[in-house]
């Protein structure tokens, strides 16, 4: 079986990993024999078993045709001093997130199962804000104030090509000028920490690895759990939050991998190793007292 090494996916990374899975999705879509694993050099470098010819080109070409099929599309008006507004973002009312749900289900019905399995992603319809109301997104959903979940994730699709996405894949390193949606440990912007005042430095994103992380949600369901939301992989409450993910050194398909992520892997070294988990990383959660979130850089245990 043919192995294909993708230096530009780091299972260490919150984003890579995401990434990693996404691009999982697509490749299962071309053959569902190919599987996915992680190298033990150090590198954590993602790699695909099977089918991998021209990743960029899938890249793109996913991220073009989702320009007429988006089915995880969730908008909603909303009533600002300037007349309505229409907003593409998670943090929904719950009538419109209810909305969304029965149009997901309809197409679920007529065999589209995308819809339904990214609003399992986006949260639930029983978790509510009790501040505003609102529906309670996943504990990915790092965006606030003015900016939209989805909106950007429109921009971010629209801005992959098969040069960048190939660059993004093999070489890394990729970032430029936009907007992103903080899945990246580099990318975030503690004033603290910086020189510049944010606004001013602008930001930047590594699109075509963004697009990837999103096409893997779906991987990342939302349960309630009482009044609450319980996010795939993600441990801890309010301001202690944290991403936790295996590494594993054999390739796994897409249901295996679908496994492992449901899977708590806080035991002893040798009982991950029997399983073909050869180290977890774990990810703090930050956010900021005006609601943006960052991936704090991974802790990688053997």
């Amino acid at each position: 079986m043919n192995r294909l090494v993708l230096p530009g996916l780091s299972g260490a990374s919150p984003l890579g990993f995401l990434a990693s899975l996404g691009l999982l999705r697509l490749v299962h879509e071309r053959s569902k024999a190919t599987r996915l694993g992680f190298l033990t050099d150090g590198s954590f470098s993602a790699f695909v078993d099977g089918n991998a010819d021209d990743m960029g080109g899938l890249v793109a070409e996913d991220a073009a045709r989702a320009e007429e099929d988006q089915a995880w599309r969730l908008e909603y008006s909303k009533q600002e001093k300037n007349g309505v507004k229409i907003v593409a973002d998670l943090k929904a009312p719950p009538p419109a997130f209810a909305a969304f749900l029965a149009r997901c289900v309809d197409g679920w019905c007529t065999g589209r199962g995308d819809a339904v399995a990214y609003a399992a992603a986006f949260g639930t319809e029983v978790a509510f804000d009790l501040s505003k109301g609102n529906t309670k997104p996943t504990a990915l959903h790092f965006t606030a104030a003015n900016q939209q979940f989805l909106g950007i994730v429109e921009e971010i699709r629209g801005s992959v090509t098969a040069e960048w996405a190939t660059q993004s894949l093999f070489e890394g390193h990729a970032a430029r000028r936009g907007s992103n949606l903080r899945w990246d440990p580099a990318a975030e912007r503690n004033w603290a920490l910086m020189a510049n005042k944010p606004s001013v430095d602008g930001t930047q994103v590594d699109a075509p690895l963004e697009w990837l992380a999103f096409r893997a949600l779906p991987l990342l369901p939302c349960f309630p759990r009482g009044g609450r939301i319980i996010t795939t992989g993600v441990s801890g409450r309010g301001d202690d939050m944290r991403l936790t993910w295996p590494l594993w050194s054999m390739g796994a398909s897409l249901p295996t991998v679908r496994s492992l992520l449901q899977t708590e892997w806080a035991g002893a070294p040798r009982a991950r190793a029997a399983r073909g988990v050869f180290a977890v990383c774990t990810s703090a959660i930050r956010r900021t007292s005006q609601g943006f979130g960052n991936f704090g850089p991974a802790v990688v245990s053997p």
